[in-house]
């Protein structure tokens, strides 16, 4: 049944590449096991926020829904359980960068004058302390008309101090997945906090 799924995951990745990542989950171990066309910044091996969600025998399809990618891309995505002996073993989320699609969408909106269309905002993963990242670090960058890839040393050192007002480095390993979205080390990260709590 896996390799039915996986199969299908590696067309669906050759059909819609580079715009569909591919993400299967080990529900059992909590840990990914298979990451395809990857672009939100995850490896193989890393821990699965699976700890809210409820497997319920009737739902094997989740979503569609939204997330916020590490880089401020908007994605659309969905997932679909696999069950093995009659029990959830699997997660294979398919998430779809539609930031494309959106400028396209707002470059004609501004051409017809349609307005903005509601947007239902459904989460899976409720505690999911990246995705919170995600939207904490863009935010910032937004507010400041900043973009993550044009940011120097001391606007990385600024965004993390206001990182850790807004508790952004609770969640387990945070700190290193931030060092590894701003492109530091995690003792440049661990010297920035220390900075701060010295004064």
């Amino acid at each position: 049944m896996y390799n039915q799924y996986l199969n299908f995951a590696k067309a669906m990745e050759l059909l819609f590449y580079p715009q569909l990542e591919v993400v299967i989950h080990d529900i059992i171990t909590k840990k990914i096991i298979y990451l395809g066309n990857s672009f939100s910044n995850r490896d193989v091996g890393d821990d699965s926020v699976l700890d809210d969600i409820s497997f319920e025998k009737s739902k094997s399809i989740i979503g569609p829904y939204e997330k916020i990618n590490f880089d401020g891309k908007v994605l659309k995505s969905i997932s679909i359980v696999i069950e093995e002996k009659n029990k959830p073993k699997f997660l294979m989320c398919l998430n779809f960068d539609i930031s494309v699609l959106n400028n396209l969408a707002n470059t004609i909106e501004l051409f017809i004058g349609k307005s903005s269309y509601e947007k239902s905002e459904s989460f899976i993963f409720k505690d999911d302390w990246r995705e919170k990242i995600h939207v904490y670090v863009n935010e910032n960058l937004k507010s400041k008309g900043k973009i993550l890839n044009s940011i120097n040393k001391e606007e990385k050192k600024e965004l993390i101090l206001d990182l850790q007002k807004k508790g952004a480095f609770k969640g387990k390993n945070s700190k290193e997945y931030i060092a590894k979205i701003l492109k530091l080390s995690r003792a440049t990260i661990y010297n920035y906090l220390n900075e701060k709590e010295e004064k």
